[in-house]
């Protein structure tokens, strides 16, 4: 899971208009986004610098923001798309950041060393 989200957050950074961090998810069965595990959104709100929620807690109009605080933020989302014979997970890691801004890459989450790495596949997406 860390690795997966540390992709996401490599790729687009908050921007010094941000206050917040919603943190989402979509497993391989699932039909829609639910919240990240509490850990997870701990460990990306002390990374970040940044008070973190659930995307549950999030909605989005011009940016994403926090419903409660109304504090404009970045929807962070991994998305696994697929899984292979040998359990190698192909996933989508997602920066949100405005109405038409958003960049996203797909990944192949691998083992190397005793650690999960996500591995580029290429593919990318701007909005």
């Amino acid at each position: 899971m860390d690795a997966m989200f540390d992709a996401a957050v490599e790729r687009a950074r908050p921007g010094e208009s941000k206050r917040a961090i919603c943190v989402g998810m979509q497993g391989l069965a699932d039909g829609a986004v639910k919240d990240a595990p509490e850990r997870t959104i701990r460990r990306l709100a002390e990374r970040l610098r940044l008070p973190a929620v659930p995307a549950s807690q999030c909605r989005a109009d011009i940016y994403p923001y926090v419903t409660a605080t109304k504090a404009a933020a970045i929807l962070y989302t991994v998305k696994v798309e697929s899984r292979d014979r040998r359990g190698v997970l192909t996933f989508w890691a997602t920066a949100v950041f405005g109405n038409l801004g958003a960049y996203g890459m797909q990944f192949r989450l691998v083992r190397e060393g005793g650690r999960w790495t996500p591995e580029p596949t290429g593919m990318s997406v701007v909005s």
